[in-house]
């Protein structure tokens, strides 16, 4: 069994976990990664192909620097490997004039002097002719807006972290993790790792590596869905015709991206309303036809060009806090542990961000954002909510 002492470890190497061991490992510190599946797997949160990216979040001003950040992360790692990890193929929000959905983007796009442009039904219906629109819907077009490709993501700064010297056990299950006066001791089924700092990045298996995790989460199966473009709609659904959207429509509420592949068009709906998941592990890949259902009704309303039956469909899950905002800081309780957890189904596009965070709080002890409201220690009662994965 190996023995391996370092200054940072990293357990959980998926979205933010892949960019923290990158971040890290680029300031000259022992770092070692350890993830229990192989690098990019699709066996949490982290996987379908492509994930939505959206400069002007409706989440509010903190997650807008925490996407333009990393923007610029990843456009450093196109810059170094060639490859396209991020298509800014812009983004249209489509919802009543008076929905909070508009009200909330606007503002988030306002409070950070984002350029967008506003749309009328018709302008709507005129540049944007697959989406079915309301008299009283408003549009806003966010140029920063795009498609991530998560696995080329992971497997990137993955790569590019090994190479600035970051060891990576892949194919490795945490057993134990436990305080000591020097830091962290991590036991796992290929030996014991001592390390000055944790960063905790494990997703949707964090609550089970530390159990007394002062945020109450609430992990929930989610689904991901592709859909075909009818006979002859093929390049409307292209990315230079069909912008990444989200929509509201009053009872539902989807998203989705353009055919960037032969999956087909990827959409899906913000409340899934999922069955809570026990055991992480044991979330299923395949997916029924009761569970695609609501997605395929929103799709027959919304797009005559698609054909409303997914034609694939894989097993997600989300990982929840009660105010579906992040929870990111050194805790309490284990003063060496940096979490960076429960990205409640819109973190993918802030994972660079998140993960220079977690580098940060395990190196220099902070970092230039504020991150007070994602204060692990926020709550005090664990409440239940939905999400969906984009």
């Amino acid at each position: 069994m190996i023995e391996k002492t370092v200054d940072v470890a990293v357990v959980g190497v998926g979205a933010a976990g892949s960019h923290a061991l990158l971040s890290a490992a680029r300031r000259g510190a022992s770092v070692l990664g350890i993830e229990q599946f192989p690098i990019g797997h699709d066996r949490g949160s982290s996987h379908g192909r492509s994930r939505l990216f959206r400069g002007g979040a409706s989440e509010g001003p903190l997650y807008v620097d925490l996407a333009r950040r990393s923007r610029e992360i990843w456009a450093g790692l196109e810059q170094e490997t060639g490859r396209e990890i991020l298509s800014l193929v812009s983004g249209v929000t489509i919802g009543p004039a008076d929905g909070d959905l508009i009200r909330d983007t606007r503002s988030a796009l306002e409070a950070r002097d984002m350029p967008f442009e506003v749309l009328d039904p018709e302008q709507l219906r005129h540049r944007f002719p697959q989406h079915r629109v309301l008299d009283g819907d408003r549009g806003l077009l966010d140029p920063a807006t795009g498609v991530v490709r998560p696995e080329l993501a992971i497997t990137t700064a993955v790569e590019l972290a090994r190479a600035a010297g970051a060891t990576v056990w892949d194919g490795t299950r945490v057993l134990s993790i436990d305080d000591t006066v020097d830091g962290v001791t991590i036991e796992t089924d290929r030996g014991t790792v001592v390390a000055k700092k944790l960063i905790l990045s494990a997703g949707a298996w964090a609550a089970r590596l530390l159990p007394d995790l002062p945020t109450p989460f609430v992990v929930r199966r989610a689904i991901l869905t592709w859909f075909t473009p009818r006979d002859g709609s093929a390049d409307d659904f292209t990315p230079e015709r069909f912008p990444v959207f989200t929509r509201d429509d009053g009872d539902l509420r989807g998203w989705g991206a353009p055919m960037i592949d032969e999956f087909g068009v990827k959409v899906g709906l913000h409340d899934q309303d999922g069955p809570v998941v026990g055991d992480p592990s044991r979330n299923p890949a395949e997916v029924t036809a009761a569970e695609t259902a609501r997605v395929e009704e929103f799709v027959s309303r919304q797009f005559d060009g698609l054909v409303p039956t997914a034609v694939h469909a894989k097993g997600c899950m989300i990982t929840l806090t009660p105010d579906e905002n992040f929870s990111v800081g050194t805790l309490r309780e284990h003063p060496d542990v940096v979490l960076l957890a429960a990205c409640s189904g819109h973190g993918f596009k802030h994972s660079p961000a998140i993960g220079e965070i977690g580098a940060d709080l395990a190196i220099l002890g902070r970092t230039t954002t504020d991150i007070s409201p994602l204060d692990p220690h926020r709550f005090t009662r664990q409440h239940t909510t939905t999400r969906s994965a984009t």
